[in-house]
């Protein structure tokens, strides 16, 4: 019985001696302040901590005994601002990660810092974490993409061949516009546009669906339009998009088919 209270009792010890230790597991330390106020400093590294947390990273405030260490470092570079987070196992000094960007000024710190801590969590570039909101001012040269915008369509129909024109406005989540559609086999089609666009990065699967006028051999009707397909580049004032259409009218045509299909590749800019 004296054993096995003595082996009770060191498993006791033992526990509570490492309940200090697992609170402060991940700690966030600031190891370059590239002459920046203590008060921005202090901010930047606010922003890592939310952004770890959000994550589910559990933050310690203080070093020791930390199993896992994040390090920023802040410098400057000419007008620039130099940016880098770290991620090494204590009491290595080699980071085991790093990522780095070259902020226009600290001002962009909400914005890269949290993307560096993505990008040092998931093991990924930096720029792969680029999103419509959160372009930098750096990687919007020599291109910037606002989470809304307007811009001109034009394209052309591989199968069947044709082209087509327009103008669309494009938000985070959706596009919407006007657009005129012709090929030399099939319907064409002439009216209002729109499409979701799920993602936010540079490239992203897209629904859309048009109502307007559809013409073909038997005079224009009233129609509809049905797309699917990947818009490429849409971080860029330049973009590229793809996709499978059918045009149906509402109304039939004797001698014509009930639905045409098309392929086609369009450009907006």
């Amino acid at each position: 019985m004296r054993v096995r209270w003595s082996f009770v009792a060191m498993l006791a010890l033992a526990s509570l001696g490492a309940t200090p230790g697992a609170g402060a597991s991940v700690v966030v330390t600031v190891a370059e302040d590239g002459g920046f106020s203590p008060d921005t400093v202090k901010a930047v590294r606010s922003l890592a901590v939310t952004e770890l947390r959000a994550r589910g990273v559990e933050v310690g405030e203080e070093p020791g005994g930390a199993d896992r260490a994040f390090v920023l470092r802040l410098g400057r570079l000419d007008q620039k601002v130099l940016i880098t987070l770290e991620s090494l196992e204590p009491p290595s000094t080699i980071p085991d990660f790093a990522a780095t960007h070259a902020a226009s000024s600290i001002d962009e710190a909400d914005v890269v810092v949290p993307r560096l801590v993505r990008a040092v969590l998931d093991r990924e570039p930096f720029d792969k974490g680029a999103r419509m909101p959160t372009v930098t001012a750096q990687e919007s040269a020599p291109f910037r993409s606002r989470p809304g915008e307007g811009f001109f369509v034009i394209g052309v129909g591989l199968a069947p061949l044709g082209a087509s024109i327009g103008w669309s406005y494009e938000a985070r989540a959706f596009r919407l516009g006007i657009l005129a559609q012709g090929a030399d086999v099939g319907a064409s089609f002439f009216g209002v546009e729109g499409a979701w666009v799920p993602s936010d990065s540079s490239v992203s699967p897209y629904l859309g669906a048009g109502l307007g006028s559809v013409g073909g051999n038997g005079g224009a009707s009233l129609g509809t339009k049905l797309e699917a397909g990947v818009e490429f580049f849409r971080l860029h004032r330049v973009r590229l998009m793809a996709g499978v259409s059918a045009i149906i009218p509402f109304e039939s045509r004797p001698g014509e088919d009930r639905v045409s299909w098309g392929l086609s590749l369009r450009c907006g800019f």
